[in-house]
């Protein structure tokens, strides 16, 4: 799954309603959620929100993701992968 946003505060966000009700959706019915975003993406956020960062259990992002972003998904047990 993407997004078009992720913060801690807002969760993972999306420009616009449409989505919300497909992506939440298709997280009810996964047995594991990976959110597919690239680090410019993390720690801004986008107008609606589908709910907590504690939704998904993997983030799978680019190398460009900053150190700071990183201790904030190791805190919250949001594993991730980083894709080159």
């Amino acid at each position: 799954m993407a997004t078009a946003e992720i913060t801690l505060k807002s969760g993972l966000t999306y420009p616009g309603i449409s989505d919300i009700c497909v992506k939440r959706a298709m997280i009810e019915s996964a047995d594991v959620t990976y959110l597919v975003a690239d680090s410019t993406k993390v720690g801004k956020n986008s107008f609606a929100s589908l709910g907590a960062i504690s939704l998904i259990d993997s983030l799978i992002t680019d190398s460009a993701i900053q150190e700071k972003d990183l201790e904030w998904l190791k805190m919250h047990d949001i594993q991730f992968i980083i894709a080159e």
